[in-house]
């Protein structure tokens, strides 16, 4: 409850600067504070999943990864055994996001170093649990459809989680990157 009332009155700040500085505000800076205020960031996809995890919350963590290509069965069986294993470290369940690597997903998809632009975050992030030794993972997350920044006006993103995998393994959902 605590959660909503503060992002309730986070957004209603967002929105009255956006009215205050109208045009003085950079595209840029007013969606990143809408993003903020509405739990639209690669970093709130994280904390909501790895949340669900810890309260022992296996529909919340699958809602939280969403998979578009439903016919890819490998990322379907990957969502569901990787979320089974994390639950299965229960609430003693810790993570640290560690790294962010930012990618342009507008015209050739690359890394790059402007998060304001950025329609997709391959994110590192160390989880340890009961059953489960510290073990780095990537979240690959994504603004679906992609994001064209400055060309489009730099709308507010809704992120998503596409998946979820020790760093060791390759990713299945957006293999752009060619790993």
């Amino acid at each position: 409850m605590r959660d909503v009332a503060w992002r309730s009155g986070l957004t209603i700040t967002a929105l009255a600067v956006l009215v205050i500085l109208g045009p003085g505000l950079s595209c840029s800076s007013g969606h990143r504070l809408i993003e903020q205020a509405t739990g639209q960031t690669p970093q709130a996809q994280i904390v909501a999943y790895m949340a669900a995890i810890a309260r022992g919350d296996r529909q919340a963590a699958l809602a939280a990864w969403t998979i578009s290509d439903l016919s890819n069965d490998s990322l379907k069986a990957r969502r569901e055994a990787m979320t089974d294993a994390l639950l299965a470290s229960g609430p003693q369940i810790e993570y640290r996001i560690e790294e962010f690597e930012w990618w342009r997903t507008c015209c050739e998809p690359a890394v790059i170093h402007d998060p304001d632009q950025a329609g997709g975050a391959s994110v590192r992030v160390s989880i340890k649990g009961r059953n489960l030794p510290e073990t780095v993972h990537i979240f690959d997350i994504l603004v679906p459809g992609g994001y064209w920044g400055e060309a489009m006006g730099n709308p507010v993103r809704h992120w998503t989680i596409v998946d979820v995998y020790p760093e060791t393994e390759a990713p299945l959902a957006w293999t752009v990157r060619g790993w």
